[in-house]
């Protein structure tokens, strides 16, 4: 009788329902010729059709166009209805029983039934939008929906300000089911052509499972852009933990306390050292000698290790020299979920750096990966660039705080802040310290005079050229010494690859041995003679053997035992051959 809050109170028996079936209510208008106009729709979980359900489901596809003899007569824009149901379960075990009986008892009492399949969102404010239209003013709206479910979309009012917005905007987000996620996307209203995307960011399923008061950075914002939105989220099924942090949260927000993001990476681009460019910039080919002009750009890569592209890019400024380049740059990196990584790469500037298409022509200076480990923990220290060029050994000092520190990562943290404060040695968290000593019994591969070895080191599996790190040339081609120290860029799963050569001029360097060094070793630190392989050698002559020492990038007191006690080992040994065997 009342179009816009009818009452049926009709009970139906639906006949032909299996275990795994959903129920799907279908709202129409019965005054509109053929079957009538949609007013609503909505299903019932095959969960909730076993267990048996008692309360509102809210409507979706609210807002379709209603015509009458192709005549239009209205849209429901932002429409929020809902239906009130009561559904005996299927199957329905003790529980469920007790929670339906629950359930009845305040039904029958005219307690109101909260919306099982509904978000309650409250869209405040955004701060720091770019601006998309080069003529007019920018005229910001919001969307919300459940993700994957765009048929969920509610839309807010346009907001009051080009650039930081406040709408206020209240909405109930149909379609929701336990494990949704949910999807804010804001735009700007453009007439004539499609509306552009400002940005956007995704509240998890936990976030809606226990509530959530506070910013969240948007995801392609624009290059470098730092745009960020405040929003409350009604809980789901909060614990009384998850209640009494979401009040203080909101009591700080409210008080003008500003709060993290919480889907943001705060860090600090310090500086970096060693970097080297082969490669020469455009002017420099006519003549014309250029400053290098080094940069980073910091992307967020999920736990696959897929690139978040152009929605997480964020790029510090030039810095004036390649020699001692300093950035001290702070940022606020969007979109990082708990198991992201953070990829750090620094190039040259040769052709701009304002788009990913000027990015790939620029000269690449060096890239590092930051774990989601140390994404988590934080991390103040230096990182070894991987593909920083044949043989250099260049570093990148970085400050990222972390997303869920325990209390000991914050005292290292603070430790860390305060040796970088004093000018003290930084932490090297992705590197281990290879000593090449000496090799014994390597083939001479030159017939006209005398080979002159050298031992290069790899990343087992990573061929790039610019990834390799060597010693000198060796004059004693039988029982060569180096004592060569450098620092290999690695991570915990990596094996080091050792190759012996000789440097021939004019022709491919001959390989005198190779010996890989698992994983294990490389990550607990050894000093060993290690034996070559693919030698060239003859059967029966005497077997070449390399001597190298490996200091793990992550070490406790019992590694470093062992090491030391290794090491007094090998002298020992060495001493021995010397006098012995008269090997110098």
């Amino acid at each position: 009788e009342e179009p816009s809050a009818p009452w049926w109170r009709q009970t139906l028996e639906v006949k032909g329902c299996q275990t795994g079936d959903e129920m799907i209510f279908t709202v129409c208008d019965e005054d509109f010729e053929m079957r009538g106009a949609l007013l609503g729709r909505i299903s019932l979980s095959a969960e909730q059709v076993k267990a048996g359900f008692i309360g509102e489901l809210q409507l979706l596809e609210t807002d379709r166009v209603l015509s009458r003899k192709g005549i239009c007569v209205g849209k429901g824009n932002n429409v929020e209805a809902f239906l009130l149901v009561k559904v005996e379960g299927m199957d329905p075990t003790v529980e469920d029983t007790a929670w339906y009986g629950a359930l009845a008892t305040k039904y029958a009492s005219g307690v109101p039934l909260a919306i099982s399949n509904s978000v309650k969102v409250e869209i405040v404010e955004a701060r720091g939008l770019r601006n998309a239209d080069w003529v007019g003013k920018q005229q910001p709206y919001i969307t919300c929906e459940i993700e994957g479910k765009p048929e969920t979309r509610s839309t807010s009012t346009l907001g009051d300000h080009p650039k930081d917005p406040k709408w206020n905007f209240t909405s109930q987000v149909a379609g929701y089911q336990l494990g949704d996620a949910l999807l804010l996307t804001v735009w700007d209203q453009d007439i004539g052509k499609p509306d552009d995307m400002l940005g956007k960011a995704t509240l998890t399923a936990e976030q809606l499972k226990s509530g959530f008061v506070g910013s969240v950075q948007l995801e392609g914002a624009g290059r470098s852009i730092e745009a960020f939105l405040y929003v409350k989220v009604g809980a789901k099924d909060p614990s009384l933990w998850d209640r009494a942090e979401v009040a203080a949260t909101g009591a700080a927000q409210d008080g003008g306390i500003e709060m993290w993001a919480a889907n943001s990476i705060k860090m600090e681009i310090i500086s970096a050292r060693g970097l080297s460019n082969p490669t020469e910039r455009p002017l420099e080919k006519v003549g014309i000698k250029t400053k290098t002009k080094p940069y980073v750009i910091v992307q967020v890569a999920d736990k696959d290790g897929n690139m978040k592209g152009g929605q997480s890019r964020f790029v510090t400024p030039e810095a004036d020299s390649l020699e001692k380049a300093e950035w001290k740059h702070q940022m606020h990196v969007a979109g990082c979920h708990p198991g992201d990584t953070l990829v750090f790469t620094v190039r040259d500037d040769n052709v701009g750096n304002y788009s990913t298409a000027q990015d790939a022509a620029n000269a690449l200076l060096g890239h590092v990966t930051l774990n989601a480990d140390l994404v988590k923990s934080g991390y103040m220290g230096e990182l070894q660039l991987e593909e920083a060029g044949y043989n250099v050994e260049a570093f990148l000092k970085v400050r990222v705080e972390g997303r869920d520190p325990s209390p000991a990562d914050d005292a290292w943290m603070a430790s860390a802040c305060a040796a970088h404060e004093a000018g003290g040695e930084p932490a090297l968290r992705n590197s281990c310290k290879v000593t090449i000593m000496n090799a014994h019994n390597l083939r001479d591969a030159d017939f006209w005079g005398t080979s002159e070895p050298y031992c290069m080191v790899q990343v087992k599996g990573k061929g790039e050229r610019w990834s390799r790190w060597k010693t000198p040339n060796a004059t004693n081609w039988k029982d060569p010494k180096w004592n060569h120290e450098m620092r290999v860029a690695c991570k915990p799963g990596d094996a080091l690859e050792f190759i012996v050569k000789d440097d021939d001029k004019g022709k491919m360097d001959d390989i005198l041995g190779k010996v890989t060094l698992p994983a294990d070793k490389v990550k607990d630190g050894i000093v060993a003679e290690l034996e070559l392989q693919d030698t060239g050698k003859k059967e029966g002559e005497p077997k070449a053997v390399l001597l190298v020492s490996v200091e793990g990038a992550e070490f406790d007191i019992v590694d470093r035992t062992v090491v030391a006690v290794q090491e007094t080992q090998v002298v020992i040994e060495e001493e021995v051959k010397h006098v012995c065997c008269d090997i110098r």
